[in-house]
């Protein structure tokens, strides 16, 4: 009997799936909904036609991301994200019209704990970057100051992974930022100051975001 149980539990285990590392891709699009409290300030204190109430607190943006990960084990998985991220911020008060466009380089470091199930996968992640940042304010058709800034960045990020089949998943996912970045500077490197008075322009600050893309594995 002894012998029997212990074929049987060897013919079972050699027909257990065995884990199987993969290289991921993904690719998709989001946006984010956050706050940048010092760039809030910079526009009340430069735009005399308005007043505090009119200035946005929440603004949305949207980026454009990509990334690939590697299975280190059956549930850590490790990778690189890529971001660009957009978002326009416009006032008219007529005649005059403040016009402001921003844009980020976003890459990230992304470490992942996986759930795997057999038709959909679960992902908690925590992602650490250094971001590029670019501010243009359009003073008129012909003119256009740029500005520049950068610093670190920390997100944690959960994403639900619908199978369609063996390889090919839905990519939906959810997260919160923060981040950290350095006074916007000009050419001559001066710093972005509001007129008259000593409101400095950065970008930093936190937020949400959703994302909705398509992800696959290579063998």
């Amino acid at each position: 009997m002894a012998a029997l149980i212990l074929i049987n539990a060897a013919l079972f285990s050699q027909g257990l799936p065995k884990f199987k590392k993969h290289l991921m891709f993904y690719t998709g699009m989001g946006i984010n909904y956050g706050i940048t409290p010092k760039f809030k300030d910079y526009l009340v204190a430069s735009i005399p036609y308005t007043t505090a109430d009119s200035i946005k607190s929440f603004n949305a943006g949207v980026e454009f991301m990509g990334g690939f990960e590697y299975d280190l084990s059956k549930n850590i998985s490790a990778g690189i994200d890529y971001s660009y991220y957009i978002r326009g911020v416009s006032y008219t008060f007529s005649p005059a019209v403040f016009d402001y466009t921003i844009t980020s380089h976003q890459p990230y470091l992304v470490l992942n704990y996986n759930l795997r199930h057999q038709k959909y996968g679960i992902k908690f992640g925590v992602s650490a970057g250094y971001h590029l940042q670019q501010l243009d304010n359009k003073i008129n058709n012909s003119t256009t100051l740029k500005y520049t800034a950068s610093g670190p960045s920390i997100r944690l990020q959960f994403t639900f992974l619908p199978k369609l089949s063996e390889n090919f998943y839905v990519y939906l996912s959810g997260f919160t930022f923060a981040n950290f970045y350095s006074k916007l500077k000009d050419e001559q490197g001066k710093i972005l100051t509001a007129p008259f008075l000593n409101a400095e322009a950065d970008l930093s600050g936190y937020g949400v975001g959703v994302r909705l893309g398509i992800l696959f594995n290579i063998n």
